[in-house]
């Protein structure tokens, strides 16, 4: 249900956006080509002339950074656990006395698989969180196509270029096959 409304949501920010976007901005639409993605170029002008898109813009910059701190934190720690472990067999390796070096390696692995309960959440909601970035990104990229066609149609309606000339381009080169041929 809650995707539902963020779905509609989403609908309800395109078409607010699309409406806004459409007025008065083919003037700011390069022609020139350029080098960079123009749905991009197009898109970061809708996002400076509309808050909502700028408060979607704000929201996933925010998730990345707090996923990137919250990944850091957890491949820290995880790193950390590893080395212990690592060590850990390292002491237990070496012992003589086959009864002592097995209690060690049961506590090692016993206080693996505790860690590996403990980080279960952690995996399967960075697992979850990986399946909903994916959507993310392909909301994303429907959002910046659907902000950007109107703008785009707009620019192509405002500045299609003069026909005569190419009528008249046309022209004279029929004129000039003809006298061509008569030659």
């Amino acid at each position: 249900m809650k995707k539902v409304y963020q779905t509609i949501a989403l609908i309800v920010l395109i078409s607010a956006a699309a409406v806004t976007l459409t007025s008065g901005i083919s003037k700011e639409i390069r022609s020139d080509g350029g080098g960079r993605d123009l749905v991009e170029e197009l898109y970061e002008q809708a996002v400076k002339q509309n808050d909502n898109l700028k408060a979607v813009e704000d929201g996933i910059e925010r998730f990345y950074k707090k996923r990137q701190d919250a990944e850091e934190k957890f491949n820290n720690y995880t790193y950390y656990n590893s080395r212990y472990y690592s060590d850990a067999k390292a002491k237990a390796a070496p012992v003589a006395d086959s009864t002592t070096k097995q209690k060690a390696t049961d506590l090692i692995t016993k206080s693996e698989n505790r860690l590996a309960a403990k980080l279960a959440e952690w995996k399967n909601t960075m697992a979850v969180m990986d399946a909903n970035e994916r959507q993310l990104r392909d909301l994303h990229a429907l959002l910046k196509i659907t902000v950007t066609v109107p703008m785009i149609e707009k620019y192509q309606a405002d500045n299609l270029p003069d026909y005569s000339k190419l009528k008249e381009a046309s022209d004279e080169l029929r004129t000039v096959i003809e006298k061509i041929k008569a030659i």
